[in-house]
């Protein structure tokens, strides 16, 4: 963290393009009023100071859970360098105004649960407004430079399911899957069947990606799962969230697993442990996107575009973290001894 300066009572961030932020006093996470955030010396409304540091999050609409989680936390460690505050209180109010608008920005992705409740732990252990800052800073800047470390993990424990030869289906644009892929799939002799992954068609840019890495590619419309999946010796993908009512992953993900499932298939699911949600966290899916994205449509139709879905863990032979293959029970179990700060548990409250 060499760009954090520090300097007569708060410090500023110097690589980034964005104005300093000041918080008032009327905002705790989940249980005050919104703060009054402003850019110092700037006409700045509160919300849109906030939603300029957040904006290049809620507009990546290709990115996996992994990638997003590393924005974020670039974020988070940009705001608690930047925001100005005259205590530690004011420095939690403001970062809890932030970290809000980080969940609603991308609700479905758990990494950011995690990232968020690892800062705002760090933040409890302190007692000084600067000691504040850094803690919250190095909390964010660890969790961002460790996601190489665990996609990396991630996929050696999933060498352990890849099949030799054969074909194994995914879709979407999952990270971990593709460090999997590229590195096990050639060498095994695997064919890789990539569905597109509508509306946005991530399911191109992860084809190519294999192809250019010498990895057999099959490509195929989403419908085409039922054809295509009995013919698979596996189905591998990734997840934005692993919690109370199974695995949330883009649209189509049910129906892949679904027809793997019914053809005795085994189903794999890539999630470092940063995507597991606490017992009774919900699992948020009501992020609907732009009808455009999926067609430009007269009058009287209305086009229903959500990005994501649950798929139940009876589908689900088993989730890969950094550790090995966990079966659905032993992941429950996992998750049970997970904990939430109360500002995190406020907001799960406020979207249940």
């Amino acid at each position: 963290m060499s760009d954090i300066v520090v300097s007569a009572g708060c410090l500023d961030d110097r690589s980034s393009g964005y104005g300093v932020l000041t918080a008032g006093q009327d905002l705790y996470f989940g249980h005050f009023k919104a703060s009054k955030l402003k850019r110092l010396g700037a006409d700045m409304d509160p919300e849109s100071a906030v939603e300029e540091l957040v904006e290049p999050l809620r507009a990546d609409r290709l990115s996996g859970a992994s990638v997003l989680s590393r924005t974020a936390a670039d974020v988070l460690r940009r705001a608690a360098v930047r925001l100005q505050a005259g205590s530690l209180e004011e420095l939690q109010w403001g970062l809890g105004e932030v970290c809000r608008s980080i969940l609603d920005a991308q609700p479905a992705m758990a990494p950011l649960v995690t990232l968020i409740r690892l800062v705002m732990n760090a933040l409890e252990r302190v007692d000084s407004l600067e000691a504040g800052r850094l803690a919250a800073a190095h909390a964010a800047d660890e969790f961002r430079q460790g996601a190489e470390g665990r996609i990396r993990a991630v996929a050696a424990a999933g060498a352990t399911v890849l099949p030799s030869g054969g074909t194994v289906a995914t879709i979407s644009s999952s990270a971990t899957v593709q460090a999997l892929l590229i590195e096990e799939a050639g060498p095994r002799g695997v064919t890789v069947l990539c569905f597109e992954s509508r509306p946005m068609n991530e399911g191109r840019l992860f084809a190519t990606a294999l192809a250019k890495a010498g990895v057999e590619v099959r490509f195929a419309v989403d419908a085409a799962t039922a054809a295509l999946v009995p013919r698979c010796d596996a189905v591998i993908v990734g997840a934005d969230s692993v919690g109370d009512e199974g695995v949330v992953n883009k649209i189509g993900t049910t129906a892949l697993a679904r027809a793997a499932h019914l053809a005795g298939i085994p189903v794999y699911v890539l999630a470092d442990e940063t995507k597991m949600l606490p017992v009774g966290f919900p699992q948020i899916l009501d992020d609907d996107r732009s009808r455009a994205e999926v067609w430009d449509a007269p009058s009287g139709v209305d086009v229903w575009n959500r990005y994501f879905e649950i798929t139940g863990m009876r589908s689900i032979t088993g989730v890969v973290t950094e550790t090995g293959v966990l079966t659905p029970a032993q992941t429950l179990r996992k998750r049970g001894d997970l904990t939430l700060p109360a500002g995190l548990r406020a907001w799960a409250t406020g979207r249940m």
